[in-house]
């Protein structure tokens, strides 16, 4: 008597679980249209595409893209109106955004372009035609003319490099910057004649 009613909880909760928590099914696709036709490369295209890294149980970045085009062979996706947002351990956000993109699932390296904009949860921006990002090292590059600019200041230059891992951006060329001093009368160690 104890085993089957022991049985019956197993299959009781057995049949809860399943009807609580459904298996999860595939998204349908943009169930509302056509489906995207395939191109001549004869590859079909994806319309609305959302991966999240999440390392350790933290999520480390979102990619988000409203088209995309997958290539098994070459193990890369091509992507239209693609926007990267990373999450620092530190919190915020920072969200990078293109015309284009790529993502090389093999060397993962996410790559952006045509009027690439950048915009964080403290009021800084970014804007330049091409960045990559290499999700091994975490790593940002840029070998375009970048400008960065914050409530108080604006840096520009030919080339750059953003180290996610020691938070750390470096300009390689060409640097131009602006600073707003904050106070009046000249800044800490500064003398006046």
């Amino acid at each position: 008597m104890i085993v089957l009613a022991a049985l019956a909880a197993v299959l009781l909760g057995t049949a809860l679980a399943y009807w609580l928590n459904p298996p999860v099914r595939l998204p349908v696709l943009d169930a509302k249209g056509p489906a995207l036709p395939a191109g001549a490369d004869k590859r079909p295209r994806i319309k609305g595409l959302s991966y999240t890294q999440v390392r350790d149980g933290r999520k480390q970045w979102t990619l988000s893209a409203q088209g995309a085009r997958l290539d098994e062979d070459k193990g890369r996706v091509t992507l239209q109106k693609v926007s990267l947002r990373f999450f620092p351990e530190k919190g915020g956000w920072f969200e990078i955004s293109g015309n284009e993109g790529s993502y090389d699932q093999k060397k993962k390296i996410v790559v952006l372009e045509g009027d690439v904009r950048g915009m964080s949860n403290d009021g800084m921006s970014l804007r330049t035609q091409r960045l990559t990002y290499s999700e091994s090292d975490r790593v940002v590059k840029s070998d375009r003319l970048v400008t960065i600019a914050g409530p108080r200041f604006k840096v520009s230059g030919r080339g750059m490099v953003v180290d996610l891992n020691r938070s750390t951006i470096k300009f390689q060329s060409e640097v131009d910057s602006t600073f707003i001093p904050v106070g009046s009368g000249p800044p800490p160690g500064a003398t006046v004649e």
